[in-house]
């Protein structure tokens, strides 16, 4: 360690640092690329959500900032089937299949029968990562991952006791959707339990128990499963509302060789930079998710999957920041606690997004800014807002931040922060490490 980072971090580390917490700190000034400070730079952490930074950085690379996915219903019409085509879309909502329903019935004949059948040939993997605790299959921040998705796969439910009964609301609409609301009773104060999830089964189940108070309307959010089966549920309702006759039939069969399709309609996502500001502003574990697994299919052809994800982030990663050893990827998102990588490589990613000149802009945009939105809409308040852009992440056990400081003195500092806690410190981590940053801004 030189004598200039000695001195700095003589300067500018808080004296508060718990002696069972574990930290991995890494800081550079942006513009001439001076190491600033090095605090277990290289040893591998769980990153949590700041993988997030690299899947971001991997999809511009292969993908582009301006792509689009499409989703398409495609119709044989000599043989009188429609196909659903996935392209791994996260965040398709009930409205676009309204719509693709109305173009696709207008132009299809209403005399014929149709079979309707989903083809998500183009991605594998599972629903639920390994490495991602089970204990969190339930909660709104894991939801499955799915070629075909509604949403982000997450279902609001509205509990109401403002009438006679209670009545329960449901959105998006599921048309397998099960709700059983039988142990649910007012009381003299709101305490609703909602589970399900039912992911062995794939279809989408929830119970509620518990109270509600009168007079009042309780919302809840949790993940569903099955949603490639309720978007093609959806689109068939809302064909047979055009007039058309449609039965679902499953899974596409593989015949070798596609017939002469037509294009009846097609689903357009959002450009990927808007897609990834959703993803990296909010912390989105999905949508994560399907853009990795897209960015594997561009990359190294079909099926796009999580592994094949990790290893074009995993090369990507290791070509502009090489030479590091213990680190491994899991999956996309930051879920999985098999992920390892160390501050210094995360803080390479993100200057290398930041300064590309090909998409830098889209991708500093699509990260939170302290005091102004995202996770950092509350935190960092000590310094002026905008003065640090960057990702968080956090597991029970692990508070993670990385991101570019524009300092007191006009210095552009990327930095990357990994600790590693015991269970239950992680707001008092947050706040250390907001701490800590705000020392930068002032010393530096």
């Amino acid at each position: 360690m030189t004598a200039l980072v000695i001195v700095l971090l003589l300067q500018i580390t808080p004296p508060d640092l718990p002696g069972s917490w574990e930290l991995g700190a890494y800081a550079y000034d942006t513009d001439t690329g001076e190491v600033l400070l090095d605090i277990n730079g290289g040893v591998p952490f769980r990153p949590a959500s700041t993988v997030k930074a690299l899947t971001a950085l991997a999809a511009l690379e292969y993908l582009g900032p301006e792509y689009v996915y499409h989703t398409s219903i495609l119709a044989d019409t000599a043989a009188g089937n429609l196909v659903l085509r996935g392209s791994g879309a996260p965040l398709l909502s009930a409205e676009d299949v309204a719509r693709t329903a109305m173009e696709t019935a207008a132009l299809l004949p209403v005399d014929s029968r149709w079979n309707l059948y989903l083809d998500t040939g183009d991605f594998m993997g599972d629903s639920h990562l390994p490495g991602w605790d089970r204990n969190d299959w339930n909660r709104t921040y894991c939801p499955p991952v799915e070629p075909l998705c509604i949403g982000d796969n997450v279902i609001q439910i509205v509990v109401s006791a403002t009438g006679g009964d209670i009545r329960v609301f449901t959105y998006p609409p599921l048309p397998s959707l099960a709700v059983n609301s039988s142990a649910l009773a007012r009381g003299n104060t709101t305490s609703i339990t909602a589970s399900g999830g039912n992911w062995e089964t794939g279809l989408p189940e929830i119970t509620l128990s518990g109270t509600i108070k009168s007079g009042t309307r309780e919302i809840i959010y949790k993940p569903f499963a099955g949603a490639p089966l309720e978007l093609a549920l959806v689109l068939q309702t809302e064909l047979a509302r055009h007039g058309l006759d449609v039965i679902y039939r499953g899974i596409y069969p593989d015949s070798g060789q596609d017939p002469p399709f037509l294009v009846a309609s097609v689903m357009y996502s959002d450009p990927l930079w808007v897609i990834l500001g959703s993803m990296n502003k909010w912390s989105r574990n999905m949508v994560a998710e399907q853009v990795l697994r897209t960015t594997a299919l561009e990359a190294a052809g079909s099926p796009g999957s999580t592994r094949a994800g990790c290893d074009v982030s995993g090369a990507l990663l290791e070509s502009i920041c090489p030479g590091e050893t213990g680190w491994q990827l899991a999956d996309g998102s930051g879920l999985s606690r098999h992920n390892l990588l160390t501050a210094r490589q995360l803080a390479t990613v993100f200057h290398a997004g930041a300064s590309s000149l090909e998409y830098g802009p889209e991708f500093l945009a699509g990260f939170p800014v302290n005091g102004v939105d995202g996770t950092l809409r509350t935190r960092m308040t000590g310094i002026p807002q905008g003065a640090f852009r960057g990702k968080t992440g956090s597991l029970n056990d692990t508070c993670t931040i990385t991101g570019i400081l524009t300092t007191e003195s006009g210095r552009s500092v990327t930095l990357a922060l990994f600790l590693q806690i015991p269970g239950g410190q992680l707001w008092r981590a947050r706040s250390w490490q907001d701490g800590f940053i705000e020392s930068l801004y002032e010393a530096l």
